[in-house]
């Protein structure tokens, strides 16, 4: 079973591979390694060893101790006892001496009480439902454009001038529905006062107000259709006046402030009402558009807190995720998320590069641990687990990581707060654990059993 830190692999030269039960070899045919292996697991709670095979462990622990004399007199643990017959119990122990032999260190672990923060690189844009995109509303040519690209423009400005048989047509309805209308209304007033005097029929004086309502329906018909071309009221009572080309003349003019950020548009070329000329855009607020890596998308809600940084204009703004996106981009298995952030001075642009820290709330039953006391099992996480009351025993446990930063670990389950866990030295007790109970099951210790 490979078994790594998330900071401190585990090399190769660190791991004591045991070998078959003891009990099926003789002493002279005894390895020098299982030797080894068994001199640690007596170090890390090797009583199991001494139950199962007494007679095996002793003989093994006087070859050991008789080493240990030539260096010194006083071996780093003392001989554990060989009279109790109870199987091992899963948990690794260990004597004070080997403790402190090992240097483990152990942390309490803590409930989650700041949120948690999620790096995403993103960029910023326009926002396009706030975009004015220019468009003709009839078949023309442009005569002249007033602005370019970048040019900041107010409302009511004009932008191009255009020339259209269209136009000239739609403004020669106008005069005409308009006149025939003035008739049928002066018509219908001096017919009132003939009514009253029984001068005329009740039904011409019906005919003739059906008339008036008629015809100034459809004066007021021509009259929209030039307020949809973009003339405006004062250019539309001008109509009257003009003579010859000049009908056939506009000037589109802007309909909200901003800046142009597209044009389209050439002098002298002819444009319909499908084609964009000019796109202007205000710059009193952008969107960030940030990336959020599949793994962590369950961590984004709406409403969360977000904090955009601006490198390379050490400037930073806060936000509120207001949009996540329901699609998954196939290049890069991120999904999009958006917020919106002000724009004072207009000081930002489009598509600038942005750094955001998205926090996520604290959930509760979630706990903290550090870095250094989390291992990687096939995998699956897992932690050493302290057990009070009952001397220096250790359990492997399986976790649920919500989030790994460089020196600390969000747990989702599996620790609560208060445990003990090893923060330091858990490498050595995972070895110790595996040579156990590949001891207790015959199975080498680098096999995984799908037993903790």
């Amino acid at each position: 079973m490979a078994i790594s830190q998330t900071q401190t692999p585990l090399h190769s030269s660190d791991r004591i591979e045991p070998g078959p039960p003891l009990s099926s070899r003789g002493r002279s045919s005894f390895p020098k390694f299982l030797k080894a292996a068994v001199a640690l697991a007596l170090v890390g709670g090797g009583g199991y060893l001494a139950t199962r095979y007494p007679d095996e462990a002793r003989r093994l622990w006087q070859s050991v101790a008789g080493a240990g004399k030539a260096h010194s007199e006083h071996p780093i643990v003392a001989p554990v006892s060989l009279e109790s017959t109870v199987p091992w119990d899963g948990f690794v122990t260990v004597t004070d001496r080997a403790r402190t032999a090992m240097g483990l260190t152990t942390v309490e672990v803590e409930a989650q009480t700041k949120p948690m923060r999620l790096e995403l690189l993103g960029t910023t844009a326009y926002m396009t439902d706030t975009l004015t995109k220019v468009r003709p509303m009839f078949k023309g040519r442009v005569d002249k454009v007033h602005v370019s690209v970048g040019q900041a423009v107010k409302k009511g400005e004009p932008l191009i001038e255009l020339y259209s048989k269209d136009l000239a047509e739609a403004k020669s309805n106008y005069q005409i529905e308009r006149i025939q209308w003035l008739y049928d209304q002066n018509l219908l007033k001096s017919r009132e006062p003939l009514l009253k005097s029984n001068a005329i029929s009740h039904q011409l004086y019906d005919e003739t107000k059906n008339n008036e309502m008629k015809t100034r329906r459809e004066y007021e018909v021509a009259r929209d259709k030039l307020l949809i071309y973009g003339l405006s009221d004062a250019e539309v009572n001008e109509v009257d006046e003009e003579e010859g080309a000049n009908k056939a003349r506009v000037t589109l003019r802007s309909r909200a402030d901003g800046f142009v950020i597209e044009r389209d548009v050439v002098p002298g070329n002819l444009y319909d009402d499908n084609d964009t000329l000019l796109v202007i855009a205000p710059l009193d607020r952008l969107w960030v558009w940030g990336h959020v890596f599949e793994s962590d998308l369950d961590l984004v809600k709406l409403g969360q807190s977000w904090e955009v940084r601006f490198p390379f204009l050490e400037h930073q703004l806060h936000g509120k995720v207001e949009l996540i996106s329901n699609r998954v981009d196939p290049d890069t298995h991120a999904v999009k998320i958006r917020t919106s952030i002000p724009n004072p001075g207009q000081q930002l642009k489009s598509d600038m590069l942005v750094r955001g820290m998205l926090e996520i709330p604290p959930v509760p039953g979630r706990t903290v641990i550090p870095r250094t006391a989390l291992l990687v099992d096939d995998g699956r996480y897992c932690v050493f687990v302290h057990h009070p009351g009952q001397g220096e025993k250790y359990e492997r446990r399986r976790v649920v990581v919500a989030q790994e930063k460089d020196d600390h670990v969000v747990i989702d389950h599996g620790l609560k707060a208060g445990e003990t866990v090893v923060s330091v030295g858990a490498l050595i007790l995972a070895q110790i654990h595996d040579d156990s109970r590949g001891l207790e099951t015959g199975a080498p210790s680098h096999e995984n059993t799908g037993v903790d």
